[in-house]
């Protein structure tokens, strides 16, 4: 099924002379807008996103070595023993709390770009992972947690023999 029947078959009937005149960079301009805000309603691209913070949580990388899983997440101003973190399975789960701080009484303040509040995020890992072998770091800012693979999860070198 054909999301946008519409494109296709506008470019068929356009004739190649019509890409010259002045109006065809402004048609090109909202035929691409359209098709960004088909393909995910909810990018803003480089304008600023109102579900920012309400959709993914903090931002995270998941990385994978032969030995173990790697995530780092990014949760600036937290403090160490407010961070939950559970693993069930495969999937790691990290609350905590940001809590919000006093503003001072004798500024008038015109916004604030700090968060605060409770967040969590989970995070399916791409491997059987060992729960005995976790280990988690807070750092600058930034969680990581270090998590070793079960030895059946590890790769295994096959040797091939010549018949």
């Amino acid at each position: 099924m054909n999301l946008i029947p519409w494109r296709r078959k506008r470019e068929e009937e356009r004739p190649r002379e019509a890409s010259s005149t002045a109006m065809a960079p402004f048609r090109e301009e909202v035929d691409s807008l359209f098709n960004r805000f088909l393909r995910d309603p909810w990018d803003f691209g480089p304008w600023f996103s109102p579900l920012e913070g309400l959709t993914s949580g903090p931002c995270t990388d998941l990385a994978e070595t032969e030995n173990e899983v790697s995530v780092k997440m990014e949760l600036p101003g937290m403090d160490p023993k407010e961070i939950d973190i559970d693993i069930t399975g495969n999937l790691l789960t990290v609350r905590g709390e940001k809590k919000h701080e006093q503003k001072e009484k004798r500024k008038d303040y015109h916004y604030t770009e700090r968060r605060f509040g409770s967040f969590q995020r989970s995070v399916q890992l791409p491997a059987s992972v060992n729960t005995g072998d976790v280990k988690a770091d807070y750092k600058a800012g930034v969680l990581h947690i270090t998590i070793g693979k079960n030895p059946e999860a590890k790769p295994r070198r096959i040797q091939v023999r010549s018949g």
